[in-house]
């Protein structure tokens, strides 16, 4: 018996009894997919391709089976990857910052040289703040290249005026920090999962936790979208649209020729429409799916930030409260075409198309491009109020 099923009070409660139902239903279309998977394999090999290898079309039949490898074999690999591994919730970020004492994400974005002076101020402020109950804030890198590090990180405000053209202790305090807030102003706060919430963490109701970088839940792989599975869903949708594209395509050609034959329907094998139709249906839902997740790949915005508005701080107002924006069309994570692109699939070419790799980072912080960063407040969060 699971720890969750424990939970609930075991198998034989109507709590448990309630909860491995759930279970049941929500991986339904999992098994439902590797089942078509299964017959469609079988189906285009044994009947469609064996078929032609009787009939006589020998070149055809193996060129079908040889191209047929590559789109079947990626299309599943990337689907076992996205069903397998987590988005990314923010409990094991938080969980593994006290773990964490080099290599850090914020420091990481900071000139070299700036990093060897700065690093042990650093983490002195921030033993400090965890002290005071206060999280730590990340420094940001608004160009995310090695060509221009230009850090949001602000020096001290006693500093400013004397160290202008000095190596200054940063302080984590006057860093910019993250800059989604609730309608009110106030942080942005998960009250189921007692978490703060960092930038483009939201809430599944599905899987009942917060997920780093949400981009929605998605049913046919029974997991949530995020940080850390997006490259593979997109590649399994990307591979999954050519292999319907290609099964459609070589099974319509000998299925017109056998119904135009002498035994028209009669003779033709029951799985070939089955295939042009399965492929044809999923096809035509996969093909715009795969449109619309590369233009937000390419835009750096996750399908919840392209449907929902979300709220900035843009600073505080003469008497003292939070001044928001609140937009949909905003986005302040487009750093351009290619470094969007990099950021999802990856710094190697070789492996952008592949479901191998981490994305760079935790998922908590992210570069923020530089008109974000002059519209932006950079006002540190510990002069803020939770709303």
């Amino acid at each position: 018996m699971s720890s969750n099923s424990k939970s609930h009070g075991g198998c034989f409660t109507l709590s448990g009894f309630k909860y491995n139902t759930m279970r049941a239903l929500n991986a339904a279309p999992v098994a439902l997919l590797s089942l078509i998977f299964i017959w469609c394999f079988w189906a285009f090999h044994f009947r469609l391709c064996a078929k032609l290898f009787s009939d006589g079309p020998v070149v055809q039949g193996a060129l079908y089976v040889v191209f047929f490898q590559p789109f079947f074999f990626l299309t599943l690999w990337c689907f076992y990857k996205t069903v397998s591994t987590p988005p990314g919730r923010p409990i094991d970020v938080i969980n593994g910052r006290e773990s964490r004492d080099e290599d850090r994400e914020d420091v990481q974005l900071l000139n070299a040289d700036e990093q060897q002076q700065t690093h042990r101020h650093i983490h002195q402020e921030e033993v400090g703040d965890e002290e005071q109950g206060r999280r730590s804030i990340a420094i940001l890198n608004v160009e995310a290249a090695g060509e221009s590090r230009t850090s949001l990180a602000r020096l001290s405000s006693s500093n400013d005026n004397n160290n202008n053209n000095n190596n200054s202790t940063i302080n984590m305090r006057n860093v910019y920090p993250l800059i989604t807030v609730k309608r009110s102003g106030g942080r942005r706060y998960c009250t189921k999962c007692r978490l703060e919430k960092f930038d483009r963490t939201h809430h599944c109701r599905m899987c009942k936790s917060c997920v780093l970088k949400m981009d929605h839940h998605c049913p046919w792989v029974n997991n949530c979208v995020g940080y850390y599975n997006y490259k593979y869903f997109y590649l399994f949708v990307l591979y999954g649209s050519l292999l319907c594209t290609y099964i459609f395509s070589t099974t319509l050609p000998p299925t017109i020729q056998m119904l135009n034959g002498p035994l028209s329907v009669f003779g033709l094998d029951f799985n070939w429409p089955v295939l042009l139709f399965v492929s044809g249906i999923f096809g035509i839902f996969l093909i715009p799916f795969t449109i619309f997740h590369t233009r937000q790949i390419l835009k750096n915005r996750t399908t919840i930030e392209f449907y929902e508005k979300a709220s900035f701080k843009l600073g505080r107002t003469p008497n003292g409260r939070v001044d928001v924006m609140r937009s949909r069309y905003f986005n302040p994570w487009d750093l351009g075409a290619k470094k969007n692109f990099m950021q999802v699939m990856g710094q190697n070419p070789s492996k952008w198309f592949l479901p191998v790799g981490k994305p760079q980072g935790k998922g908590c912080y992210f570069p923020i491009s530089e008109y974000a960063y002059n519209t932006l407040s950079t006002e540190p969060d510990d002069n803020m109020e939770s709303f």
